[in-house]
């Protein structure tokens, strides 16, 4: 009975540890770029499609750090600290039973404010900025007042430029403006009222398309760093339907009820020699001044509401960081502002759009969708057919998710609908054009 009853639990055992034997792990250490001497208390992220959530640690005082169980798949690792310049590390494989490691150096940040920075070589190619472009008031003072004059594209972006069909915001120089402003109240009905013409077999029309309803109406998780009450997240990848343009997608999440919230990107010149906010179009992107004696609370965010955007931009230079991220906001009963600020690291601007977070996919799949609706010229080299193949891009487990599997059918639909003439075709001799600029479309 002995030997019986031993073998037994050896194979219960066995069976219990079969899970903790079949998962993976991470490890490493974190050192000072000057001088290799290891950092404690940096803050480690682990994200992966693998995980429900994200994962953190903070390294030792020998700066290592370690994620011990993790199921097969492939990781980033995000490091951390305040004084240093925040670092990402991507396609880690973790396989069962290894343990692969990633030893980072940081290095010390910036100490000079993206705000006055010199401004960019005169021979780039900013002398090729298009007439069109706007003419903007600084929106970035001093001392943090956000007094701003935002610009709103009721397709009248210059005088003496056709602007029929456009409709949707310019191309902003950073000489003119280097600072775009994100309005945190967005009613998503837009995209519920397109889905449901197109659920009738009717094309929606372009002027009631709004390209941040369609963002916003999905669900991007919680990735993202801690600021104060938020959870910012910033990331990039070469434009599909813009050649010379980096996508930017920016979440603001709120992790504890916040209110009075307003958000703005400052880009660094040197980095960044233009930009398009996509959507936006009719909203003001900050909190009007209350009347005396009024408590109405505008533009708040409850916990776990996020505002997301996505920015087309140019970068035509190398750099730790292309920008600023901002956020001001109140809190409970205070009626002082508060801010909280993030680097935009250049590394967040990934090699390709596979290699983006799935969440950045959907992002930008769900605002390219919008402006193939509206007409946009921006993706007139993005036809239907292509836009599927980057919304099958998105990749599983995400893409079955019911709301971006349904973003799936609503693009194949609008493309069976879409009896649209080519407006621009005519415009681009031998299928080519300049990304930077909008010719005007004649009588």
């Amino acid at each position: 009975m002995k030997p019986t009853l031993c073998n037994a639990l050896c194979a219960v055992l066995l069976l219990l540890s079969a899970p903790v034997l079949a998962a993976g792990g991470l490890s490493g250490t974190v050192v000072r770029a000057s001088d290799k001497s290891p950092i404690p208390e940096v803050r480690v992220t682990a994200t992966s499609p693998a995980l429900t959530a994200p994962r953190s640690t903070v390294t030792d005082a020998q700066g290592g750090f370690r994620f011990p169980q993790l199921e097969e798949g492939v990781y980033s690792l995000r490091f951390e600290k305040e004084s240093f310049q925040a670092l990402i590390r991507t396609d880690i494989t973790v396989k069962a039973g290894h343990e692969p490691r990633v030893d980072v150096a940081l290095s010390a940040a910036l100490q000079t404010r993206p705000s006055v920075l010199p401004p960019a070589p005169v021979d780039d190619d900013r002398e090729r900025a298009p007439a069109w472009t706007l003419q903007h008031l600084p929106v970035l003072v001093p001392d943090g007042a956000w007094q701003t004059v935002y610009r709103a594209s009721l397709g009248k972006p210059g005088s003496g430029v056709e602007t029929r069909g456009f409709g949707v915001n310019p191309t902003i120089d950073t000489e003119e403006s280097r600072v775009s402003e994100v309005p945190v109240a967005v009613d998503t009905s837009a995209y519920a009222v397109a889905r449901d013409y197109l659920s009738r077999d009717v094309f929606p029309a372009e002027g009631a398309v709004r390209t941040e309803a369609f963002i916003n109406s999905f669900d991007f998780g919680d990735e993202g760093e801690p600021y104060g009450p938020f959870l910012l997240y910033v990331e990039g990848f070469p434009s599909p339907s813009r050649k010379g343009y980096h996508v930017v997608r920016i979440t603001v999440k709120a992790r504890e009820p916040v209110r009075e919230v307003g958000v703005q990107m400052e880009f660094n010149r040197k980095a960044v020699a233009r930009y398009r906010l996509l959507g936006y179009e009719y909203l003001s992107p900050n909190p009007e001044p209350l009347d005396p004696g009024d408590e109405t609370e505008l533009f708040p965010l409850a916990a776990g509401q996020s505002v997301t955007a996505i920015h087309e931009v140019k970068v035509h230079g190398p750099s730790i960081a292309f920008g600023m991220l901002r956020v001001r906001y109140e809190q409970g009963n205070s009626s002082t502002w508060r801010r909280v600020q993030m680097m935009m690291p250049s590394s967040t601007l990934r090699s390709d759009y596979a290699r983006a977070a799935p969440s950045t996919r959907l992002a930008y799949v769900a605002s390219a969708f919008a402006e193939k609706l509206r007409g946009s010229f921006w993706t007139r080299a993005l036809d239907w057919p292509r836009l599927l193949t980057l919304w099958e891009g998105i990749g599983e487990p995400l893409r079955a998710r019911k709301d971006a599997a349904q973003l799936g059918a609503l693009i194949r639909k609008a493309q069976s609908l879409d009896t649209r003439k080519e407006r621009f075709e005519r415009l681009m001799p031998g299928g080519s054009s300049d990304f930077d600029d909008v010719p005007s479309l004649g009588n």
